[in-house]
Parts: C-alpha cells; sequence; structure tokens
C-alpha cells in the first residue's frame, strides 16, 4: 500500500501530525495510533482494524527515516523526485552531491563500531579487535573534523536530521546546517526531550573516547 499526493489521505494525515513533526511527535503518534487500532484490541468488539494498522505503520516507516521522508515531501509538493538512497555499506560515488552523505556514513558507521567496542569491554574480552576497531574509528574521526563538525553532533540521530535538512538544499554549508540544528532544539524540541538527547550524546562521546584511549 502506498499512499500519493492524489489520495485523500497522505502520511501525515493517517499518523494526525503536521508536516513539519519532529521525529520524535511522529514515533509518538505512531505509538499512539497503533495502540487505539491494534487489531487483537478491536476484533473482540468485532472491529477489524487491520487496514488502519498497516496504514499507520506504513506511514510511519516512510516519515521515521529521514532520507525517505525528504523523498517524500518531494512527491507531496509535485515534483519529479531524484531522491538517492543513502547505505552506510556502499562506496561515496563520484557525485558532488556526496559531500554531506560522507559525513553521514562516517558518523553511522563510527557508531557501529562504539556499539561493538562497547559489547567487547563488557565481556572484558580486550584483544586486539579492539585497536582494530579504534584505527576503522580514527578513518571517521578525520572525515567528521574534516568538515568541521564537532564532536557533540556525531550522534546518529543528530546526524540524521542535519542530512534531512541538507537534502532539502544542497548549498546549506556546514556551519549553516549546525545553527538550524541548534535552533530546532532550542525552539521545537521539548526541555525534556533536550535532556534525554543530550545524556544519549554524552554516553556516545564518553565511549568514543574510551575507544580511543585503548
Amino acid at each position: 500500500m502506498h499512499t500519493n499526493q492524489n489520495d485523500e489521505k497522505n502520511y501525515y494525515d493517517i499518523l494526525e501530525v503536521t508536516q513539519t513533526a519532529s521525529a520524535d511527535e511522529i514515533a509518538a503518534a505512531k505509538n499512539r495510533l497503533a495502540k487505539k487500532f491494534h487489531p487483537d484490541t478491536n476484533l473482540q468488539y468485532g472491529i477489524d482494524t487491520t487496514e488502519q494498522m498497516q496504514e499507520i505503520l506504513e506511514a510511519y516507516r516512510i516519515l521515521s527515516d529521514p532520507v525517505s521522508r525528504a523523498d517524500y515531501d518531494q512527491s507531496l509538493q509535485g515534483h519529479r523526485s531524484s531522491m538517492q538512497t543513502f547505505d552506510l555499506k556502499e562506496e561515496d560515488t563520484a557525485s558532488e552531491d556526496a559531500s554531506f552523505v560522507t559525513c553521514w556514513k562516517a558518523s553511522g558507521h563510527l557508531y557501529e563500531l562504539i556499539l561493538e567496542s562497547e559489547e567487547l569491554f563488557r565481556s572484558h574480552n580486550r584483544t586486539s579487535r579492539l585497536t582494530h576497531l579504534s584505527m576503522q574509528a580514527l578513518k571517521d574521526i578525520l572525515v567528521l573534523k574534516e568538515a568541521q563538525i564537532p564532536e557533540q553532533y556525531w550522534y546518529p540521530d543528530i546526524m540524521n536530521w542535519l542530512l534531512f535538512k541538507w537534502y532539502q538544499n544542497r548549498n546549506f554549508t556546514v556551519p549553516y546546517l549546525l545553527t538550524l540544528y541548534d535552533e530546532y532544539t532550542k525552539q521545537e524540541m521539548k526541555a525534556v526531550d533536550r535532556l534525554k538527547l543530550q545524556h544519549r550524546v554524552n554516553r556516545f562521546c564518553h565511549a568514543l573516547k574510551r575507544l580511543m584511549k585503548y
């Protein structure tokens, strides 16, 4: 099932959010509606809500991913989409449009390395694998530093947001993107959500320092 701009409802309508909704708002809307329309809950009353549930999950699948959401937003505006799908496992293309994607990939790969290293630290399995991970991490760190992206922005949730904004306007410079993000967190993010995110960022930075010291 795919909803397009000619349908009565679009994905934002299905989740009952605006087109400027944040990732947290989209997730909260999905959870609220899924609870309301879950088939197991409604079948006891003789109501089949399977179709509504499928619509909710499909809308969330598209809108929760910054790349597919940008693509979908373009389709709503009636523009022909030229959206690339970015894969952490693929090599960078020669296209100049891959500039920020390179940074996004580096941050995603760095996060994967940190997750693996933390598991090794927890299991006290401090083998040569950690040395290998730290060497790989250094390559990603150099990419991000060369792009002048400070460490506190390397966390995946933040880099996803930056990628989404960059795709909307590829003329945005890195300093401007960071400014947009800072304004977003101050003006649109709830204080409790800012604190939760900052806690995750702090853990990420601490884990990174731990790996690089090994």
